[in-house]
């Protein structure tokens, strides 16, 4: 219970010209905060319950529907962006915007998580593990090896909470 309390010390204590320190690396569970895909979508990671939950709080619109959606107005495209590719019909209208995509519960080394992950571009779910790197500054997602093949990882990099979030860009991805 005192480690919350001598990190927030510590960082009163730091020279006044010592980087900014985004709130939520001081309140919580290292994976608390938000994390930048590869494909610039963002991932804001906050307490549920009894464990921690990552939703989709920053959607990058791939360029091959930037057209459309720089065309529509804003509140209409993000009621098209629904969870389409899940493969239980009854939740393919839900919103992607606030989309619960992580569960993560802790495991005994506070920088080390499992968990699983919905994609929503394809409707899967896999187990991941999830592993707080480069000083907290890096999410690793990684499932893991069995029988000889591993999983891709993943580095997402910390960025900045949005105060809009969840909210969307027309402008980028891949």
């Amino acid at each position: 219970m005192l480690r919350p309390a001598l990190v927030v010390l510590a960082g009163l204590a730091a020279p006044a010209q010592a980087a900014p320190v985004p709130l939520s690396t001081l309140i919580g569970p290292p994976v608390v905060g938000t994390w930048r895909t590869p494909n610039g979508t963002e991932v804001s990671v906050a307490p549920c319950g009894d464990q921690l939950c990552g939703t989709l709080s920053y959607i990058v619109i791939p360029k091959k529907n930037a057209a459309q959606c720089n065309a529509t107005d804003p509140q209409t495209f993000a009621s098209l962006m629904l969870d389409y590719s899940n493969p239980d019909k009854s939740l393919q209208t839900r919103p992607l915007l606030g989309l619960t995509m992580l569960s993560i519960k802790p495991t005994d080394d506070p920088n080390t998580y499992t968990g699983s992950a919905y994609n929503p571009e394809d409707g899967s779910t896999n187990d991941v593990q999830l592993f707080v790197v480069n000083g907290g500054s890096t999410l690793r997602l990684g499932g893991g090896c069995f029988a000889g093949m591993c999983a891709v990882t993943q580095d997402w990099p910390r960025v900045p909470d949005r105060p809009d979030a969840p909210t969307f860009t027309c402008n980028g991805g891949q």
